[in-house]
């Protein structure tokens, strides 16, 4: 055996990470034997802890959505908000929800010509009202005069103003786990590093406004319950 092909210590470290995303997500039997680096971030998309700031009510919930579930997810939040506004008088900027995005639902983190482009929505298992895989982010924005998002698979149709950019005007933080992204970009490079780091940048430039970038989800959760916010898993 030649000492090129045995991986080194930094590769075998990323290799096992990949491999241990690709299983949480759900996504993948097999990974890629090309993986070569972590793909490299542009320099306004370094991950931060700067969506912090950005808890200011004194009414706080952290809605831990590893899964898009077809926009029931969203539906949860709304609920929250709709509750605390129509029984308890609260709204922004005394409310404020904080809203993960990982794991299967990574994809909602980005803007229509990614999902068209790179057919996101047969990647992330999102199906629209013709029951056809989704070719435009269905949890952005409900369509122009729709009472509805454009999403097919759950129990009901998910109201227009369940969208993520609906939700954003009305106080709450979306956060974007950057182990989840690299580990699609990965996938979705097939394995090439030089292609995923292009990927990268790529999809850093359409990433969704207002969209915080987080280290990881394993310790932002944590720190959105240090920062006072109450636990739910949707």
């Amino acid at each position: 055996m030649s000492t090129d092909s045995i991986p080194s210590p930094k590769r075998r470290e990323f290799l096992g990470r990949v491999a241990a995303g690709a299983v949480a997500l759900g996504l993948s039997s097999r990974i890629p034997s090309a993986f070569a680096a972590e793909p490299a971030r542009s320099a306004d998309q370094t991950p931060s802890d700067k969506w912090i700031s950005a808890i200011t009510g004194k009414h706080r919930q952290v809605f831990d959505a590893p899964n898009h579930e077809n926009g029931w997810a969203l539906l949860h939040v709304r609920n929250y908000l709709n509750t605390l506004r129509d029984t308890y008088h609260a709204t922004k900027p005394d409310v404020t929800a904080v809203v993960s995005i990982y794991g299967l639902g990574t994809m909602q983190a980005f803007n229509d010509d990614m999902w068209k482009k790179y057919n996101l929505g047969a990647a992330s298992k999102v199906m629209d009202t013709s029951n056809a895989p989704a070719t435009a982010n269905v949890f952005a924005k409900a369509p122009a005069g729709s009472p509805s998002l454009a999403i097919s698979g759950g129990p009901l149709p998910i109201p227009a103003d369940a969208s993520i950019s609906a939700l954003q005007e009305r106080g709450a933080v979306f956060i974007l786990c950057n182990n989840a992204y690299n580990v699609w970009m990965g996938l979705l490079s097939g394995g090439d590093a030089t292609k995923a780091a292009a990927l990268r940048k790529e999809f850093d430039a359409n990433m969704l406004p207002g969209v915080y970038l987080v280290p990881a989800m394993v310790v932002a959760i944590n720190q959105a319950q240090k920062n006072g916010c109450t636990y739910m898993y949707v």
